[in-house]
């Protein structure tokens, strides 16, 4: 009887299983950490302050930026939520607050960006923690130390 029960629950999981499999349903993406590392290397930054990025699916990249150079901006996502995990280095995060006037152009669509924002929550972040910036709110590194390697997922939602 306990045979037959089980079996019972199984059968509908196997069922959408099998459909799942003739559905189409995309592969994995998957990216080594070799390859990863091989493509930051040889990754030109099209906007340096964005950084140098490896796309490993859509809205999913690793990104390098270097607190040489231009400055970073200052910048709203407003239809879309961001997920940073920090694989390496040390920075410090604004969030919140009030991008300045004037905005700097984007190319972007989802990106509204300044050179600075004022007001916001200043926090140093570095290997291992997670953000996660909800559609709408400033963000900026208004200093990283060196460089910061980060995975960051945009998941937009508007």
């Amino acid at each position: 009887m306990q045979s037959l029960r089980i079996a019972l629950v199984a059968l509908p999981a196997l069922g959408l299983f099998l459909a799942a499999q003739t559905a189409g349903i995309p592969p994995v993406s998957f990216m080594s950490a070799a390859d990863i590392t091989k493509g930051l290397a040889t990754a030109v930054a099209t906007d340096a302050a964005a950084g140098a990025a490896v796309t490993i699916a859509p809205g999913i990249a690793v990104r390098r930026r270097s607190g040489a150079g231009e400055p970073q901006y200052a910048i709203i996502h407003p239809f879309s939520t961001e997920i940073y995990y920090i694989i390496e280095g040390t920075a410090s995060l604004v969030t919140g607050g009030t991008l300045e006037l004037p905005l700097a152009a984007s190319a972007d669509p989802d990106v509204v960006r300044s050179k600075s924002l004022t007001g916001g929550v200043t926090r140093t972040v570095s290997k291992g923690d997670v953000l996660v910036v909800p559609p709408g709110t400033p963000h900026w590194f208004n200093r990283i130390d060196g460089t910061i390697t980060y995975l960051e997922s945009r998941v937009r939602v508007k």
